[in-house]
């Protein structure tokens, strides 16, 4: 039996709202009207599966169904997806690399006046640049 909570990457006591908003990313990830022709039909396999798994969960009744099936035959997954936790993660360490930037290193250079002028003539010398460059003829 299909794992339709592992499809959607939901937790199994996931609300409604929660597996509205897991199918519309996994749709707009795999898709295949987004892919070219290589991998349109292995997207055309995952979209059949996901819709699947969205028919089934979406109803109170047939999910209430498949609930009783997996807990009779034991496989239901109690764990978050590891797409989740990487995705956590992700966030986890960005937050942390910003801040470290931002407090660490950035604070420092703004407060000095040197830094301010250095930066305002940079900025200066970039938009002359680019402005300057010879348009091609028309």
């Amino acid at each position: 039996m299909k794992d339709y909570y592992k499809i959607l990457q939901i937790h199994p006591e996931a609300s409604l709202e929660v597996m509205n908003n897991a199918y519309r990313t996994l749709v707009k990830q795999h898709h295949p009207d987004v892919y070219h022709s290589q991998r349109k039909n292995r997207m055309t396999e995952k979209m059949q599966e996901i819709n699947e798994a969205y028919q089934v969960l979406s109803n109170q009744s047939t999910r209430a169904h498949y609930d009783q099936q997996t807990q009779a035959t034991g496989t239901t997954s109690q764990t978050a997806p590891s797409s989740l936790k990487a995705a956590l993660k992700r966030m986890l360490l960005w937050s942390l690399s910003s801040y470290v930037v931002g407090r660490l290193i950035l604070s420092p250079l703004v407060s000095n006046p040197a830094f301010k002028i250095f930066l305002v003539f940079a900025i200066l010398f970039g938009l002359i640049r680019f402005y300057s460059r010879q348009k091609p003829p028309v």
